[in-house]
């Protein structure tokens, strides 16, 4: 595995542990926002279902002691009076004196029957019998109430299964000791283990307040009589099911039930209006509840066998800037890692082309060293001793330390201008004569390769003037040239062009050879420094360093110009120097 390998495996590796911590952070600190917002709107959700409760049970309450309240012979139209006097401080016998019930005018929309069940079957204060009828006619009472009255009896009584009543009476009487006792299970959200905990408080409380209840205290209750607490429940199922209160009396004839009857669609629209302006938005409802779960507790009420429905989601806002938090650290963790990448990618180039420039170099000097070295031990021992050999290899000395002198000059050049302190002379210059002065140069460089310069100045280029730097400008088209001379070498046309002409306020100076061209691949690196594109590393066909097209586009761009490749040109290779034209100074 080569050493460019495990530094991009490397990089990549702790890339992804960067972009996975980073990754795991963005996804915990999410989800903790959202637990947080969600923990927040719970806790307000059982926050205002709390004191919708405790506002409901606090309403209920009175109503329902005031029913609880009542003697136990309130529950027949005309009770007797257990002890009464006359006028004259004469005490009257026992039941002699009979009192008429409340309840036979009571107006009382949230109760609309009281109701007793005894050995005799049901009866109702509301709807006497008999003489006792005649006598509440007879005291105003109107006819069409009383009526009304039996026909809810009559309704109640022929859908009341007395077994089933007194079997579900029975069992919440005996549960009545655990009532206020609601285990919290201790996996449940803190917010419903306390409303679990007010729901045990307000049960116990009204349960105490209902044993409080002693009808023995009450003028009108006889001494053998015992009331129990009155408690809610339901009878029947669905559309049918009807709430009722009751309680059980205790006396010396036996036990028998008394209850009230619940109006509960008119309940049902008092309990909504009590609740208005905590949930003025959010619909919602009352559902028959008698065994709710540890989820459903904390919306019952404790006054009534019934659990509060509504949608009192409270909408939060995370207090955290996310977004901003998120993007920076998104944003600080790529650029990191861009930084990085580039880092190691300019890096990794550097060497590539410190390992290119050194194998280049090296090949570069061996070469002509070793020529230098075997041609000057001949001429030094003699052993070439004919005067035109001796010239033919004194010929090829030039040539070699020629060779040698450009790498040095090209590589020092390239040195000075990445350092930038390569300095350009600019001074106005004519065309035509900068390309005669450069062109001989160019010729013999050419001459070597066997090839030759057709030079073609194009109109009012002769004359354009540039402000440049001429020996910079000859260094770029011989560099160019340099690269003609080695890749359209033993090409069938021999004709390297350089050409000049105007175009804008620009001067273009085109080298186009006719050799085999710039193949597309490689188009894009060719003037990269130590980038010999097609060519193999340490190839000994073409010579060079890499160097040539890299400083002739860093000198152009130094002097305010640019070099580019022609790509129109398919037939061999054509590069364009463009250099700014001195602005014509406008006439008076």
């Amino acid at each position: 595995m080569t050493a460019r390998s495990r530094a991009w495996i490397g990089f990549s590796l702790t890339a992804a542990v960067l972009l996975g911590v980073v990754t795991w952070l963005t996804v915990a600190l999410l989800r903790l926002d959202r637990d947080e917002v969600h923990a927040r709107a719970q806790a307000a959700k059982h926050e205002r279902l709390r004191l919708a409760l405790w506002r409901l049970d606090s309403w209920l309450a009175p109503q329902i002691a005031r029913e609880a309240l009542r003697p136990a012979s309130e529950y027949r139209a005309f009770p007797a009076a257990p002890t009464a006097w006359t006028a004259g401080n004469a005490r009257i016998a026992r039941d002699a004196v009979k009192v008429q019930s409340p309840l036979v005018t009571a107006d009382t929309p949230l109760f609309p029957l009281h109701f007793e069940l005894g050995p005799d079957g049901i009866t109702s204060p509301q709807v006497p019998l008999g003489n006792d009828r005649d006598l509440c006619e007879g005291s105003g009472v109107p006819a069409a109430r009383l009526d009304s009255a039996a026909e809810r009896l009559r309704t109640f009584a022929s859908g009341l299964d007395r077994a089933a009543l007194e079997q579900k009476f029975g069992g919440i009487e005996s549960a009545l000791v655990m009532v206020g006792c609601n285990p919290v299970n201790a996996a449940d959200p803190l917010p419903q283990q306390q409303s679990v905990a007010e729901y045990s408080t307000r049960q116990r409380s009204l349960y105490n307040n209902a044993q409080a209840v002693d009808n023995r205290a009450n003028f009108l209750a006889r001494s053998t009589e015992t009331v129990g607490p009155l408690v809610p429940f339901w009878l029947g199922t669905g559309d049918a099911s009807q709430l009722v209160f009751a309680r059980r009396v205790r006396d010396d004839a036996g036990n028998r039930v008394q209850g009230v009857l619940v109006d509960w669609p008119a309940l049902h629209r008092e309990l909504v209006a009590q609740l208005v302006d905590l949930f003025a938005a959010s619909p919602l409802r009352f559902e028959r509840c008698e065994q709710p779960t540890s989820a459903e507790q904390p919306s019952m009420l404790a006054s009534v066998p019934v659990r509060l429905v509504a949608d009192c989601t409270v909408e939060f806002e995370s207090g955290l800037p996310l977004p901003a938090i998120l993007g920076t650290t998104w944003g600080v963790t790529l650029l990191g890692l861009g930084v990085l990448w580039a880092t190691l990618r300019a890096a990794i180039g550097y060497g590539e082309r410190r390992a290119r420039f050194a194998s280049a170099v090296t090949h570069e000097l061996r070469t002509p060293l070793t020529t230098f070295r075997m041609y000057s031990e001949m001429l030094a021992d003699d052993v070439v001793t004919e005067p035109a050999a001796r010239k033919e290899y004194l010929g090829t000395l030039q040539q070699e330390a020629d060779r040698l002198a450009r790498v040095v000059e090209n590589v020092l050049a390239w040195s000075r201008l990445e350092e930038g302190r390569f300095t350009a002379r600019r001074v106005p210059c004519e065309t035509g004569p900068m390309v005669d002065r450069l062109v001989p140069t160019l010729q013999r460089r050419l001459a070597e390769a066997g090839l030759f310069l057709q030079v073609e100045v194009v109109g009012g280029a002769h004359s354009a003037k540039v402000t440049t730097d001429e020996d910079a400008v000859g260094q770029i088209l011989f560099n160019l040239v340099d690269n003609a001379a080695k890749y359209a070498r033993g090409a069938e046309d021999a004709r390297v062009e350089l050409r000049a002409c105007v175009r804008g306020d620009r001067l273009e100076l085109r080298v186009r050879d006719h050799g085999p061209g710039v193949p597309a691949r490689v188009r894009e690196r060719i003037f990269a420094p130590f980038d010999r594109g097609a060519v193999a590393a340490g190839s000994n066909e073409i010579p060079g360093v890499g160097l040539g097209l890299a400083l002739a586009r860093g000198l152009a761009r130094d002097l305010g110009g640019d070099l580019r490749l022609d790509d129109d040109v398919d037939d061999g290779a054509c590069f364009v120097l463009e250099l700014a034209l001195v602005p014509a100074r406008g006439h008076r």
